[in-house]
């Protein structure tokens, strides 16, 4: 498969594809429950709304976990020795993240923290805090090979950065900014390294990668994200 390309077909089929040991750091921002929303003035389906769940496009919580289980092993398959992976969780979910790429081989390194500024106000009928803080699971296929380290105020396991807005924002609705891509990216990588993302979503990875020299592949199953994410590459290189 060609470098610099979003492929529109299912992570797994597309994995499937790539040949052992091709990949040099993983990212990605996997589905999350589509929660269900049901009588709360107009914010039905919004994944910042704590409510009953479903799970997107999948009959049961069993389902959705072995999928995102098999991604990983196929994740782990391609991987290089050494390489680095991360990836998107909400904090209800972290947990059997990290047993999942341990026990695909993987090792556990690090939850990192997002601290979203300006997230989606809670509803109060509901009783609950703003939504505020996503995790991002760090873990590498054995000791990471690469590590950039950057100024100690600059790695912990924390960021702090508002919710995507203004131009760089697209239709998307859980895109992440760049500001929470670039910097793991670049600890992670080095130029001319190859960037996975099974998730492409809105690109961010992609973009991220481009924009500091990487290669990237990635997989999007949905026809329209996949030609935004094209677009949003096309109009910024």
């Amino acid at each position: 498969m060609k470098l610099n390309v979003i492929y529109n077909q299912s992570c797994l089929e597309g994995l499937r594809l790539l040949p052992d040991e091709s990949v040099d750091l993983l990212f990605t921002d996997p589905p999350y429950y589509q929660y269900r929303a049901q009588n709360i003035q107009g914010l039905k389906n919004h994944k910042d709304v704590v409510t009953e769940f479903a799970f997107d496009g999948f009959q049961s919580e069993d389902a959705y976990l072995h999928f995102i289980e098999d991604v990983l092993q196929e994740c782990f398959r391609v991987c290089k020795p050494g390489a680095a992976g991360y990836v998107w969780c909400g904090d209800d979910f972290v947990s059997y993240l990290n047993r999942m790429v341990e026990r695909v081989g993987f090792q556990f390194r690090k939850v990192i923290h997002w601290h979203k500024t300006n997230p989606f106000p809670a509803i109060y009928t509901r009783k609950m805090y703003a939504n505020s803080m996503e995790m991002l699971v760090h873990f590498s296929k054995g000791t990471p090979k690469t590590w950039n380290h950057k100024p100690v105020n600059e790695m912990h396991n924390f960021i702090q950065t508002p919710i995507c807005m203004g131009k760089e924002r697209t239709k998307h609705k859980t895109q992440k900014p760049l500001k929470v891509c670039l910097p793991f990216i670049e600890i992670s990588s080095n130029k001319g390294d190859v960037v996975l993302d099974p998730f492409m979503g809105s690109g961010s990875t992609a973009v991220a990668a481009k924009m500091l020299g990487r290669n990237f592949i990635g997989f999007e199953l949905d026809a329209e994200y996949c030609q935004l994410a094209n677009q949003r590459l096309t109009s910024i290189f």
